[in-house]
């Protein structure tokens, strides 16, 4: 007797544990489709909101290359023999060398610091070197080249530092997010081996992180190089000056020489990226 009620017991529970996993299911189902329900009608309605005629933004190629033909078609190749705009082409690069460079070198103690699990310090520098990367994201590039351009004048200088600011942003978080999800095992036997903090930084987190990081300098190597294409519009150095210059003149073949010109340097650049990525991984 007293096994059939335990058997009973039992079965009461199981059936019980069933329908109340059936009803988690369900529920979740439905917040689901409420969510995909709702991000339907917030497109929609931004749609209707903005004034955007969908049958206009479906038709609107056609014209729009008729008009780059018409305008930039064909390039002034002859513009490639001015001297300025090669030096600008070198400038570029330099820009977004020194910016990537510079900036990776800032972002590994910023990654080490920033990352809650390891940082040496969660009251002072944790929230120091958060501040820094959240305050490098926080305003799009183009008015941090705005802002340096105003306080230091035209020039390089600005770009660079733009740059700088830039791959801090983007490579920093990524970094110390990489540093977070490494295994905790190597660190505590280093610590309780009597090692230092740089002793666990150099021994425990690097081996870890190092083909992880590699990767993220590698990105944030493209999109830097794209972000010093297009720092010379507000005059902070690089090729882009040489396009807001066209534009101005209303010299549209040597605008459209210029676009080529960016084109290819990004193509370039994506080419040598992804054979860099390649042997890394």
């Amino acid at each position: 007797m007293m096994v059939e009620n335990v058997h009973k017991t039992g079965s009461i529970d199981y059936l019980k544990r069933s329908l109340t996993g059936k009803k988690q299911v369900v529920w979740k189902k439905i917040v689901n489709y409420v969510l995909v329900l709702f991000l339907f009608t917030f497109l929609y309605w931004s749609f209707t909101y903005l004034n955007i005629p969908i049958r206009r933004f479906l038709t609107m190629w056609g014209p729009i290359g008729y008009k780059i033909h018409q305008l930039f078609l064909p390039p002034d190749f002859g513009y490639l023999n001015n001297m300025k705009l090669l030096r600008s082409i070198v400038q570029t690069f330099q820009l977004a060398f020194l910016g990537t460079v510079v900036g990776l070198i800032l972002c590994v103690p910023l990654a080490w610091f920033a990352a809650i699990n390891v940082t040496p310090s969660k009251f002072i520098l944790y929230p120091i070197s958060r501040g820094i990367i959240i305050l490098s994201r926080s305003i799009y590039e183009i008015i941090w080249a705005i802002l340096f351009t105003m306080i230091l004048g035209f020039g390089p200088l600005a770009g660079t530092l733009t740059c700088i600011l830039a791959t801090i942003g983007f490579s920093g978080k990524l970094m110390a997010e990489e540093v977070e999800a490494i295994r905790v095992g190597p660190i505590e036997a280093i610590r309780a081996a009597g090692g230092n903090e740089l002793d666990v930084f150099f021994y425990a987190i690097i081996p870890q992180v190092r083909v992880a990081w590699a990767g993220t300098a590698i990105y944030s190597w493209d999109a830097t190089f794209r972000l010093a294409t297009i720092l010379g519009y507000v005059g902070a150095g690089g090729i882009g000056m040489y396009l807001r210059e066209t534009i101005e003149m209303l010299d549209y073949p040597k605008t459209g020489m210029t676009l080529i010109v960016i084109i290819g340097l990004v193509i370039v650049s994506e080419v040598v990226s992804a054979n860099a990525r390649k042997k890394i991984m």
